[in-house]
């Protein structure tokens, strides 16, 4: 399907905002969707939170005859460390009012080789690129209880010299009543 310049693709997301009723509901995802898609929902077609509740999100609720998996489209990584990229119009973003250059903290030796491992893949996937800023937030290696580390970046200070961002937040319960008046016709 193509809606203006963008090519898209229509998929059916299994939605329930109650936890209690689940419905099948189409909707249109793609590169050029202005949305972040996690890769829980790429490989999946849904994001299932800690309450076990499933969410899907998509451009537009739209009437499909043919269905795909989400996890069946191509492009898609087996890697689930794999992070997807989405291209999408260029945002405006508040800028710092003050360089923030912070220390790296003290990193457990354990951690170092795991952590130059996961940056160097991010690097070779385009999330992450070599830079000469003068801003520097340090990095936080936790140890997962898998034997895994995960890498964190503490953004707090950056976070108290940027200007909020204000972003229109949909209402959860005025999305489920359109959900479920477009699910009655």
């Amino acid at each position: 399907m193509t809606v203006g310049s963008q090519e898209l693709t229509q998929l059916e997301a299994e939605v329930s905002l109650t936890g209690k009723e689940w419905q099948k509901h189409p909707i249109v995802t793609g590169s050029g969707a202005p949305c972040i898609l996690g890769i829980d929902f790429l490989q999946n077609g849904y994001y299932k939170d800690t309450k076990g509740l499933r969410w899907a999100f998509g451009i537009a609720a739209v009437e499909v005859e043919g269905i795909k998996k989400l996890n069946s489209l191509p492009g898609l990584s087996e890697n689930p460390s794999a992070v997807g990229l989405l291209k999408v119009e260029e945002q405006r973003v508040p800028v710092a009012t003050s360089t923030v250059h912070h220390r790296q903290y003290r990193t457990n030796r354990d951690a170092v080789i795991p952590i130059h491992k996961m940056i160097r893949e991010l690097e070779s996937q385009g999330v992450v690129s070599k830079t000469h800023s003068p801003f520097n937030s340090p990095i936080w290696p936790v140890h997962k209880s898998d034997g895994e580390w995960r890498l964190t970046v503490d953004y707090r200070a950056l976070n108290e010299v940027t200007p909020p961002l204000s972003a229109a937040v949909p209402d959860m319960l005025e999305l489920q009543y359109e959900l479920e008046s477009k699910a009655a016709k």
